[in-house]
């Protein structure tokens, strides 16, 4: 079974992925536990550093938050299709017959449309 991308858990934990992609990224996760317990991992992560901002001993600097800040509004650069799902290449016959099936399917939905 290909497992979620350590990209592609953060970009679902943070709301980040389209539509399509955060819904092939639930179904995955109905079926494999180790991707959920990676999502449940990620979360408290990110709780976790959301909620150890709360003094201003432990403030980040002003200017890393503007750069951070930043990376929303930068000119995006071309890169993959920001449709598909980044998963591991497959590696046996039975992934790669799983992502043919998943090309035919595809392939007819579109068609149909």
């Amino acid at each position: 079974m290909e497992h979620l991308s350590p990209e592609a858990v953060a970009a679902f934990v943070d709301g980040e992925l389209s539509d399509c992609a955060c819904h092939r990224a639930r179904v995955h996760l109905v079926h494999c536990p180790e991707c959920r317990a990676e999502i449940h991992h990620q979360r408290g992560a990110s709780e976790w550093l959301r909620g150890s901002n709360t003094t201003d001993e432990v403030r980040a600097p002003s200017d890393l938050l503007a750069r951070l800040t930043g990376i929303a509004t930068t000119p995006i650069h071309p890169g993959p299709d920001a449709e598909s799902m980044p998963y591991q290449r497959p590696e046996g016959l039975l992934d790669k017959f799983e992502v043919l099936m998943r090309a035919v399917k595809r392939n007819q939905t579109q068609r149909s449309d």
